[in-house]
C-alpha cells in the first residue's frame, strides 16, 4: 500500500548537486586521453584498444552518474508508506511536587514565590530535551496533576492553573505530595526516577513514611526552597492579609535550617531558588549510567518507513556486470518482473505529510487550503467550520464517533440551522460522556431556541387563521352589499334620464365641498393621517426590534457554539474537592493544625 512520498533526510539531496561536477570532469578526462580513431583504423580499433570503444566510453561516463544518483537518494531514506511503532522514550523520568499552600501567595520573592516557581517549572521544562516529566501538587492533601508524559506543553499550559485557590484543604501536606510522585514512578514503571520538591516549608513533615515511599520507588529526592527569612504576609483575594487565630497578621518565613535537616536525613540536595538556572542544574545533574533505560508510553504514532535499502540492493546489481558477465540481463528481467506504476508527486509531499500541510495552512489562516489538506476527519472538520463549510464539516465530525466528534458535528449543525439535528448529536455526545458541560450547555440553548421557533410558528398560524376568518368575513359583508345593490337595478334604469341631470349638479356641489380651501383642512382627517402614520411608524419599530432580536439570537448562538478553552483551574479544582471528598469518606483525616 502506497501512502505518499516522502523522503527522512532531505539534506541529503544537496548531494546529487555533485552529479554534474562528476559528468564534466568525467567528460574532460575522455577529451585528454586522444581520439585513437585518427591513427587506427575504426575496424581494429575496438579490438586492439576495447577500453576506447564509444559504447565503452559512454558508458563510463553515465554509469558512475547513475550510480552516485542512486546512492544520494537511498541515502536520503525515501518511504512509500507509514508504519504504526510504539512511542518509547528514554526511561529519564521526573515528577515535580509543586507546594500550593496559601504560604506561597507571599510575595517576599518577586513577584511572589508561587508566580516564581510556575516560571522555574517552565525554565526547566525548556532544559529537558529527552526523558519524561510528571506534576503532583499538594496543600492540605495531594493530587496528581499529569502522570508522566513526554509533552512539555501539556504541563506548561497549566502552569497558569495552578494556585492555592484551586486546593481544597488548607495546610502543607509534603509527605503526601513525595507518596503520590512515588506511586506516579511506580505505576508508570519508571523506578529509579527523580522527584524534585518545591516548596517554601515542611510543618509536620512525616520523615519514615517519605523515606519509605522513596526506597518502594527507587527514586531520588531533589529540594528546591522557595521563599526568605524575613517573609511576606499572605494577601487575601478580597484585599488585605491573612491573620491567625489571635488577629495577628500571618508572615510565613523560609526555615531554611528545618529543611536542611530534613533534607540531610533523606539524603537529598537543597537549593535556594535563585533568579538564574543554576538551582536547576544543580537539583537535576544525574549519572547518566543510573538514568539508562526505556519507557514505553503505551501509545503509537505513524512513521514513514524508510526504504532506501532497495535503492542500495539496485545499485548492488548494477555493480555486477564488472564481476559476472550475464548479470546485466538478469537485472533487466527483474526490472520489467517488478517494475510499477509511477506514482506522482507534489514538491511539498516530499517534507510534510498532508496533514502537516494542513496543520501549516490553518495556522496561517487559509482554512478552506488546509480542509484541502487534511487526511484525518476531525483536523478536517475543524478547518471546514473555521472556513464556514458547516456542512462539509459535519460530515467530517459524523465519521468519528466520539464524544467530541459528535460535539463538534452538533455544532455545526446548529450554525448551518439545523436545530434538531444538532440536539441529536448532543444526545448522543452526552450518552458518550454524560459530564460533559459544554454539551450540555449546548444543548439547552439550542433546546431554547427551538421551543422559541415552534412558539413563533404557532402564533404566526393563529394570525394567519385569525386574519384568514377576517378575510371570510370581509367578503361575506361584500356578497350581502352587492346582492341589496342588484334588486334596485330596475327602478335606478327607470330614472335615469329624470336624475341624469341632479346627479351632475350634485357631483360638482360634491367635488366642491370636498376640496376645501387653504386653511379649511378637516380636522378628523388629519386626525386619520396622524394615526396611520403613527401605527406605520409603531409597525417599523416593531419590525427591526424583531431584526435586532433575531441578529442578537444569532451572535449569542455563534457565541455559544464556538468551542471555548477550557478553564483549566476550574477544572482541577472540581477534579481535586471530588478526590479529596473521596479520601475522606474512606477515613483519611487531615492536620487541620497547619493553615498554611
Amino acid at each position: 500500500m502506497i501512502d505518499g512520498f516522502h523522503v527522512l533526510r532531505p539534506e541529503l539531496l544537496w548531494g546529487l548537486l555533485i552529479c554534474p561536477l562528476l559528468a564534466l570532469a568525467l567528460w574532460h578526462r575522455r577529451t585528454r586521453q586522444g581520439d585513437w580513431s585518427r591513427a587506427i583504423d575504426p575496424e581494429l580499433l575496438p579490438y586492439l584498444m576495447p577500453e576506447h570503444s564509444d559504447k565503452t566510453r559512454q558508458t563510463t561516463i553515465w554509469m558512475p552518474i547513475l550510480l552516485l544518483s542512486l546512492i544520494v537518494l537511498a541515502a536520503s531514506g525515501p518511504s512509500l508508506r507509514q508504519v504504526e511503532l510504539p512511542v518509547i522514550k528514554r526511561a529519564d523520568a521526573l515528577v515535580l511536587v509543586l507546594d500550593l499552600s496559601a504560604s506561597m501567595l507571599a510575595a517576599d520573592v518577586q513577584p511572589s514565590r508561587i508566580r516564581r516557581a510556575r516560571q522555574k517549572i517552565l525554565d526547566l521544562l525548556e532544559l529537558r530535551v529527552e526523558g519524561v516529566t510528571g506534576l503532583v501538587v499538594f496543600a492540605g492533601d495531594a493530587h496528581v496533576v499529569t502522570p508522566l508524559t513526554d509533552d512539555a506543553r501539556t504541563i506548561a499550559n497549566l502552569m497558569p492553573a495552578l494556585s492555592p485557590n484551586i486546593m481544597p484543604l488548607p495546610g502543607a501536606n509534603a509527605t503526601s505530595g513525595i507518596e503520590a510522585a512515588a506511586n506516579l514512578l511506580i505505576t508508570a514503571g519508571a523506578q529509579g526516577g527523580q522527584i524534585l520538591l518545591m516548596t517554601d516549608g515542611l510543618p509536620g513533615f512525616d520523615t519514615v513514611r517519605a523515606k519509605n515511599a522513596l526506597e518502594s520507588s527507587g527514586a531520588a529526592l531533589a529540594v528546591m526552597a522557595i521563599g526568605t527569612k524575613a517573609g511576606a504576609p499572605i494577601p487575601l483575594p478580597n484585599g488585605g492579609f491573612l491573620k491567625d487565630d489571635a488577629g495577628e497578621i500571618v508572615i510565613p518565613t523560609l526555615d531554611r535550617q528545618a529543611i536542611d535537616q530534613i533534607a540531610s536525613t533523606l539524603n537529598a540536595p537543597v537549593e535556594q531558588i535563585s533568579l538564574d538556572e543554576r538551582d536547576i542544574k544543580s537539583l537535576t545533574r544525574r549519572n547518566n549510567l543510573a538514568a539508562q533505560g526505556e519507557l514505553d508510553l503505551a501509545r503509537q504514532t505513524d512513521a514513514w518507513q524508510d526504504q532506501g535499502f532497495w535503492l542500495a540492493a539496485l545499485v548492488a546489481l548494477l555493480l555486477l556486470p564488472a564481476f559476472r558477465k550475464g548479470a546485466l540481463v538478469s537485472l533487466l528481467l527483474l526490472v520489467v518482473m517488478q517494475s510499477e506504476t509511477s506514482q506522482a508527486a507534489e514538491w511539498e509531499d516530499l517534507w510534510l505529510t498532508p496533514d502537516q500541510q494542513g496543520a501549516q495552512r490553518l495556522a496561517a489562516g487559509d482554512a478552506s487550503g488546509a480542509a484541502e489538506r487534511f487526511d484525518q476527519s476531525p483536523w478536517r472538520g475543524m478547518a471546514e467550520f473555521e472556513a464556514g463549510a458547516y456542512d462539509r464539516a459535519a460530515g467530517s465530525f459524523a465519521s468519528e464517533p466520539s464524544a467530541d466528534g459528535l460535539f463538534n458535528q452538533g455544532n455545526a449543525l446548529a450554525m448551518q440551522g439545523d436545530l434538531r439535528g444538532a440536539i441529536n448529536a448532543y444526545e448522543r455526545s452526552l450518552s458518550l460522556q454524560p459530564n460533559a458541560e459544554d454539551a450540555v450547555a449546548n444543548r439547552d440553548f439550542i433546546q431554547s431556541l427551538l421551543d422559541q421557533q415552534e412558539d413563533q410558528e404557532q402564533e404566526e398560524e393563529q394570525e394567519g387563521e385569525e386574519q384568514s376568518q377576517q378575510d371570510e368575513q370581509s367578503e361575506q359583508n361584500d356578497a350581502s352589499d352587492s346582492d341589496s345593490g342588484g334588486d334596485g337595478e330596475s327602478s335606478d334604469q327607470q330614472d335615469d334620464s329624470q336624475q341624469a341631470g341632479d346627479g351632475q349638479q350634485d357631483e360638482a356641489n360634491d367635488q366642491e365641498e370636498s376640496e376645501p380651501q387653504d386653511g379649511d383642512r378637516d380636522p378628523n382627517t388629519a386626525d386619520r393621517d396622524q394615526q396611520a402614520a403613527d401605527q406605520l411608524e409603531a409597525a417599523t419599530q416593531e419590525q427591526m426590534a424583531k431584526f435586532d432580536e433575531a441578529l442578537e439570537e444569532q451572535q449569542a448562538l455563534e457565541q455559544w457554539l464556538r468551542r471555548v478553552p477550557d478553564d483549566p483551574g476550574g477544572l482541577l479544582r472540581r477534579k481535586f474537592r471530588y478526590q479529596t471528598m473521596q479520601r475522606l469518606r474512606e477515613g483519611d483525616k487531615p492536620d487541620e493544625s497547619i493553615r498554611w
